[in-house]
């Protein structure tokens, strides 16, 4: 897979030699190497408007394996080669492409967001407007391109906002964030709609 040759070379082990004599191996004079296949993903956020993320395989060798873990957001730096499929013995006519790593950047999960003293000021003055029901116009306005689902979009935002953790007087205590299961039939609301949960939440923390 690594090789630079245009087609794969044969995965089959050889058991015999030319004579029809049984090989054994060697396990001693062999030389052993770490590698490992991921799969990365595209950010949600950045992925282009109702459509799913594009995704790529990536070939770590020696230093880079373990390198990353499920849910890291990474930058990867390497050669981008197409390889044929093989169906059995034989080739396909199709090829799929894979990322030969050379490096590999683990990138911070989260980024302060930048919030400017006007935009505090225009929050304010929204929160003070009293013929707005702020909640509503809330719910509005996110995920503005998928039309509808406004229970949907009203379960995100308190899921966002989250609240205030309450203890009854019998001893129970009442969580202050819910969390939320969306179930749609088209696969892109389904996406797009957590997306920009996702896009929304760290400033929600703020």
């Amino acid at each position: 897979m690594t090789s630079y040759d245009p087609f794969p070379s044969s995965a089959i082990y050889p058991t015999k030699d030319d004579d029809g004599n049984l090989l054994e191996t060697e396990y001693g004079l062999c030389s052993y190497k770490d590698h490992q296949t991921v799969s990365i993903q595209e950010m949600p956020e950045k992925s282009p408007a109702g459509q799913l993320p594009r995704s790529v395989d990536i070939v770590l060798d020696n230093d880079l394996v373990d390198k990353c873990k499920p849910g890291d957001r990474v930058q990867v730096v390497g050669i981008y080669r197409c390889l044929p499929n093989k169906q059995g013995a034989f080739t396909s006519g199709t090829f799929r492409t894979i990322l030969l790593a050379n490096n590999v950047i683990l990138m911070n999960k989260e980024v302060s967001p930048q919030i400017s003293t006007d935009d505090v000021h225009k929050c304010k003055k929204f929160s003070k407007q009293k013929n707005v029901d702020v909640f509503e116009m809330l719910a509005k306005s996110l995920a503005p391109s998928i039309h509808g689902h406004e229970y949907i979009k009203k379960a995100l935002l308190c899921m966002l906002l989250g609240g205030v953790e309450k203890v009854l007087p019998n001893g129970t205590r009442l969580r202050g964030v819910i969390a939320s299961l969306p179930t749609m039939e088209c696969p892109e609301t389904i996406y797009q709609q957590p997306t920009t949960t996702l896009t929304l939440q760290p400033l929600c923390q703020h």
